[in-house]
């Protein structure tokens, strides 16, 4: 094959590049996924019961509009919140709207009670409005929902319709409210936006910005490297359209499985553009005059070239497309995609690297391609020299160097064991974002964004018109609110004691539930209106809770639910099957899942990398060790997050099982190298050095570049996808040192302190 890829060069080309076209052509279908919901996990017991749940009692998910004024109760400004409130009211999408301005309130008298609009009117005189914000502040169903404590604070809370077959409806809504806001915006006057709503969309919008940030740098950096290595601005051209046509085909695969980008296949570019330069660096690197020179026809040449480097270059596509594979066993449905696309753009690069890569180079003169290599431009460094030195530190130091490498891994071990398995939404962006500012305006002014819910289920009707069941609703929500980071509860129970209050002309005592079915039976059919309508359903047998939570981590989340299980296990709960659910749940469940997941395909990539290098290298010995530098990265890397409190969330957990794929590819090359040198000499020593002479300078390039790669999406707006960036690319150095320092020595140490033949 590889005869006639460097014979009929004019044809390879025309075939690579129809082979190409098409695939690139359809990378404008690609589709953009706005929303977190594309994490959740299908077909989850308890996501299943939240859709359930959201059936009967409407959608959870709400957007908060809030505002503060040092004297929010004048008629301009309740004029303005009737305004706002209005139009909000009118957006296409909204299932309903409440503030101060629409909300039902009851009006008390002896035995009696009206309900009306708690603003049916907006009264002139102070005294008037100073009595209407004691009522609110007084009325536990507007306060730190509606209004704040201190009655400066005015919420407009949105509900609105779920489009699952619309992934942009979010961002329409959001669109439509800031475009809203800005006409009421002034010098005295700041809204602040919060809640998962307007968190989905400015994922969203970080994605589109990072989508425009991580080609166009990673398109001029990698390249310049390149330059910058080789000093040849042929072979620099050379890789930019080899990356492109990788890039471009695997990008193209994503329409075609229906994959979508979202916050985790953003990071496929620059990924793909380090790794479609693996194999490049070493046919690169290859490029040798003295290789050259043997041969009168540079068709010969590169036939040996490419015939000496294609098995190893195989290999390492196979290991790092089964490092990528490996993720395929997580149920969450994005890194499924993530692990098919990037799986299947390591077979593309491998086969452009091997067909168009050399059918191109060969339409160029040959002379005008080998590179000095071995020195830099500016003449700074000679690399031949660099690695004969980093030969000698290994073997004059290779004890010690393997014992820094054993110290190293303990101590990273040991600070694994203060990871946390977390995931906190709010820390996912900057303390200056948008998002955090309205969220921590809104959690201290009024209630958390966090939505938690408890669902209370019966078989007969006219269940919940029972006091003896309301009273169990009632001991749960009373324990619930000692729990630290419950800012606010709601149930059924709230809106009884409230009519119990009103019929008895709203003295407190009577803030509490009737001990008669037929009361409260009166008091509900008395209460006209739909303010019920979400906590408990038409025929009574089914209520809802709903909980505000201030607390953003999953870790701490998780707590909270095992309390509020611990709580519904102690009491007396007669019939009633109760159940936790909400968005909160969900996003707990799926950190859970991802991160379990996450670890599995570890392991498994770990145990199939090894068979394969076993296989590779035949000898026991040597496949042991070549695991040693792609092992030692990872606990370094464990250590290093456990030592800055980086949480394993779902991007850092999957950073292992992803670099270890690609991490062994260098490892691969060398030891190839070595078991070869070995066969022929006599003494490790030697077989070592003359390796990493060999080797090394496409190890370290290939290290930087991928380096870069990863590196690139340090320019997130997305925390997380800059953690996943920052780590990998230090990954990328650990290996490297792993490679050309840690494994040599440890080679050393086995050659001379055991009688174990390594090349067998």
């Amino acid at each position: 094959m590889i005869h006639q890829i460097v014979t009929h060069k004019y044809i390879v080309l025309i075939l690579t590049l129809l082979i190409a076209i098409p695939f690139v052509l359809l990378t404008p279908k690609i589709k953009t996924v706005n929303n977190l919901d594309y994490f959740r996990i299908k077909n989850d017991p308890d996501i299943l019961f939240h859709e359930r749940l959201k059936a009967v009692f409407g959608n959870d998910e709400f957007l908060i509009i809030a505002f503060k004024k040092d004297a929010l109760f004048t008629a301009k400004n309740l004029d303005l919140l009737k305004r706002i409130t209005d139009d909000l009211g009118a957006i296409d999408g909204v299932l309903e709207i409440k503030s101060l301005s629409n909300v039902d309130d009851i009006i008390g008298q002896e035995e009696f009670f009206i309900v009306r609009k708690f603003l049916e009117t907006i009264p002139d005189d102070p005294k008037s409005l100073e009595k209407y914000k004691k009522r609110a502040v007084g009325n536990p169903l507007y306060l730190k929902n509606l209004i704040s404590p201190d009655g400066n604070t005015a919420a407009i809370v949105i509900f609105f319709h779920v489009k699952p077959n619309e992934p942009d409806f979010r961002k329409k809504i959001i669109t439509q409210t800031e475009t809203l806001l800005e006409k009421y915006k002034s010098a005295d006057i700041a809204f602040h936006v919060a809640g998962w709503t307007f968190t989905n969309h400015a994922l969203a919008r970080y994605l589109t910005k990072d989508i425009t940030t991580f080609i166009p740098i990673g398109s001029i950096l990698i390249p310049l490297i390149v330059f910058l290595f080789f000093g040849n601005i042929r072979l620099t051209l050379i890789s930019i359209v080899n990356i492109s046509l990788c890039v471009g085909c695997t990008m193209g695969l994503m329409p075609i499985f229906g994959v979508s980008l979202n916050t985790l296949t953003i990071i496929i570019p620059p990924v793909v553009m380090a790794l479609a330069l693996s194999d490049t660096v070493h046919i690169f690197s290859s490029l040798d005059e003295t290789v050259i020179k043997q041969f009168p026809d540079k068709e010969q040449a590169f036939e040996v070239i490419l015939r000496k480097l294609v098995k190893p270059c195989f290999l390492t596509s196979l290991t790092t497309a089964v490092g990528f594979s490996s993720l395929y066993l997580n149920d969450s449905p994005p890194i499924k995609e993530f692990a098919i696309i990037t799986a299947a753009g390591m077979i593309l690069e491998f086969f452009f690297s091997f067909t168009f890569l050399p059918a191109f180079m060969l339409l160029f003169d040959e002379k005008k391609l080998i590179q000095s290599f071995f020195r830099s431009r500016t003449g700074s460094l000679d690399m031949r020299i660099f690695l004969c030195r980093i030969s000698d530190f290994n073997l004059k130091y290779f004890r010690w160097i393997s014992l820094c490498g054993i110290l190293i891994s303990i101590l990273s071990v040991w600070l694994s064991f203060q990871l946390k398995f977390e995931s906190n939404l709010l820390d996912n962006f900057k303390p200056r974002s948008p998002v955090r500012i309205s969220t921590e305006f809104v959690e201290k002014e009024l209630a958390g964004v966090e939505s938690l819910d408890i669902s209370f289920k019966a078989d007969s009707i006219d269940t919940f018109k029972q006091p003896g069941n309301l009273l169990i609703i009632e001991e749960l929500q009373n324990k619930i609110n000692t729990i630290e980071g419950v800012d606010k509860t709601l149930s059924i129970v709230d809106f009884i004691k409230g009519l119990n209050k009103s019929f008895h002309n709203e003295n407190p005592v009577f803030y509490q539930i009737p001990d008669s079915v037929d009361l409260i039976s009166q008091y509900l059919l008395i209460y006209d209106s739909d303010g019920m309508k979400n906590f408990v359903n038409a025929l009574f047998n089914h209520a809802r809770m709903s909980i505000r939570l201030s607390k953003h981590s999953t870790r701490d989340q998780a707590l909270m639910i095992k309390q509020i299980k611990a709580f519904v296990e102690t009491m007396d709960t007669k019939e009633l099957d109760i159940q936790v659910s909400g968005l909160v749940l969900q996003q707990v469940k799926t950190i859970d899942t991802l991160v379990k997941g996450q670890l599995y395909s570890l392991a498994t990539s770990i145990i199939i990398i090894l068979l394969i290098i076993f296989f590779i290298l035949g000898s026991v010995p040597l496949s042991l060790l070549s695991m040693i530098p792609n092992l030692f990265p990872i606990a370094l890397n464990f250590g290093i997050m456990g030592l800055f409190k980086i949480p394993i969330n779902g991007a850092t957990a999957m950073i292992s099982a992803v670099v270890i794929g690609i991490a062994v590819d260098d490892t691969i090359h060398f030891m190839m190298e070595l078991k070869k040198n070995l066969s022929g000499l006599t003494d490790t020593r030697e077989a070592i050095t003359k390796s990493l002479q060999v080797k090394g300078k496409a190890m370290i390039l290939s290290s930087l570049i991928l380096f870069v790669g990863f590196g690139v999406t340090m320019f997130s707006q997305f925390v997380p996808t800059r953690n996943f960036g920052l780590l990998s690319s230090l990954m990328m150095f650990w290996t490297l040192l792993g490679d050309i320092l840690l494994l040599p020595s440890t080679i050393m140490v086995v050659s001379t302190m055991t009688r174990i033949k390594l090349h067998k």
